[in-house]
């Protein structure tokens, strides 16, 4: 009986400690004095999206529309852990651009001794991000991209070959999934279209083993998750771009003055020397950031044009005198031309933002001027940008699918910050100039010679998958597909 007394009173001493530590975690902005959303207990403000009742989007819209005005930013929490939800825009300028020096960090999880290919710009912080990326950057030049335009045209012209002749309905979102990986696997491993079958296979099942819980404790407590050898990817993924890479370089430096044909080549010849397991990172992280964003943003673009086929049509005949004034060779000095199609891209940006949110973390205290307002050094903040980007204060009925938000004169009467599906400044996304050239050669071939329509499987209106951070349809997007005969 004493057993069983001591037992019950242990249980119930672990149940306490664990209650007190919970509420005193859940106190934080309180203790602050600092507008904050009222937590539930263990779940924070994130109970609907654990749940899968909401994207992560729709609560931070919810959070957007009720707090704007109230406050530059609030306190909220994801399970335990407190965030900062930045509200103003002045504020994100501060964060982003103007005061990015206090928020280099993005607090993501990492492990280089672990997990090699975690080493990637993406996830890295502090002074081996800088390193980094200082050394990475001019690999992004605007000359390089325009040496490895022809790669990406080849790539274009096989997908415009899948579309085939006739009509029919296809999975959009299959299609372009396979013309974004043939894409990732030529410009940034220099792999040959022969080469693709296992590569595909790995870009699709390198989270085979993520759980959401795992990711947040070791988010949470990153010394314990090296500790106990957390993985964030699956290791026969990780194994396979790996030696991947290790291949392509042994390949490449047999070659003499070999015209550029990847990133790989671009990596290896950084003005202070990457190592061949920094290079992978850097190669890995085209598809950790950048492959399903890519899938998405196009399938949402087709999805948008083919339920307003007047918007398609201007589309497909500003493509059509471009490719006839350049001889049916899409050049650079083309994809410039391309004003309006680029409008269409950007606003499937604004409405279907890709990364929902941006983080950042504090690496120093910051006080906002002319406030009582201070960040904490150690304070995570979310950026909420497709809050940001459906605000009715910056663009009338941001429901509504308009391209004309995007003329010149518009833009410039919007405020600053208010457009931000690459994110901005210091850790912007480095290869914007890149995404934006794959995304609007993509276009190019799949309307200069087919028109797309709804189709019975077509699922309408737009539903989210509420399992992704990345904003993705809950469903495959499948279309109608017809092949327009040239007058």
């Amino acid at each position: 009986m004493d057993l069983l007394q001591r037992c019950l009173w242990s249980s119930l001493g672990v149940v306490a400690l664990v209650y007190v530590l919970v509420k005193f975690s859940l106190g934080y902005w309180k203790r602050r004095g600092i507008l904050h959303v009222k937590p539930k207990f263990l779940w924070g403000n994130i109970s609907e999206v654990l749940r899968g009742k909401k994207h992560v989007q729709q609560l931070l819209l919810f959070l957007y529309e009720s707090y704007k005005g109230r406050a530059p930013f609030i306190g909220c929490y994801v399970l335990l852990k407190p965030f900062v939800l930045v509200l103003d825009l002045e504020l994100v300028r501060n964060i982003l651009d103007s005061d990015a020096g206090y928020f280099t960090s993005r607090g993501l999880y990492n492990n280089v001794a672990r997990e090699p290919l975690s080493g990637n710009l993406f996830q890295l912080d502090g002074h081996k991000w800088r390193q980094l990326h200082a050394q990475s950057a001019p690999a992004f030049a605007a000359s390089n991209l325009h040496k490895l335009l022809p790669q990406l045209l080849k790539t274009s012209r096989t997908l415009q070959l899948e579309l085939g002749v006739g009509k029919q309905d296809l999975n959009v979102s299959q299609l372009l999934d396979c013309y974004n990986v043939e894409s990732i696997a030529k410009i940034a491993y220099g792999l040959s279209s022969e080469d693709l079958s296992e590569f595909s296979l790995m870009t699709r099942s390198y989270w085979s083993n993520w759980s959401l819980w795992r990711a947040y404790l070791a988010l949470e407590l990153p010394l314990l998750a090296r500790l106990v050898r957390h993985r964030s990817y699956s290791q026969l993924a990780m194994d396979y771009f790996h030696k991947l890479v290790e291949k392509q370089l042994q390949q490449q430096r047999k070659r003499d003055r070999q015209p550029l044909q990847s990133f790989l080549q671009l990596f290896d010849a950084t003005d202070e020397a990457l190592t061949d397991a920094q290079i992978a990172a850097q190669a890995f992280g085209f598809i950790l950031a950048g492959l399903q964003p890519l899938n998405a943003s196009l399938a949402f673009c087709l999805y948008e044009l083919a339920l307003q086929p007047e918007l398609q049509d201007r589309v497909r005949a500003e493509i059509k005198q471009v490719m006839k004034a350049t001889e049916g060779q899409l050049t650079a000095e083309g994809l410039k031309q391309l004003s309006y199609t680029k409008q269409v891209l950007n606003e499937t940006l604004r409405l279907h933002t890709p990364y929902p949110f941006l983080l950042r973390r504090a690496t120093r205290e910051f006080e906002l001027s002319n406030s009582i307002f201070v960040i904490a050094r150690g304070n995570n903040l979310v950026i909420p940008v497709a809050a940001i980007h459906r605000d009715p204060t910056i663009y009338v009925k941001p429901e509504r699918f308009d391209p004309e938000r995007f003329r010149p004169e518009a833009v410039l009467k919007r405020p600053g910050m208010s457009f931000l599906p690459f994110g901005e400044g210091l850790r912007g996304c480095i290869a914007k100039q890149l995404a934006e050239q794959q995304l609007l050669i993509g276009l190019v071939a799949l309307l200069e010679h087919h028109k797309y329509e709804p189709s019975a499987d077509t699922q309408i209106p737009m539903r989210y998958d509420p399992g992704k951070l990345v904003l993705m349809p809950k469903t495959d997007i499948k279309l109608s597909v017809q092949w327009l005969e040239p007058h």
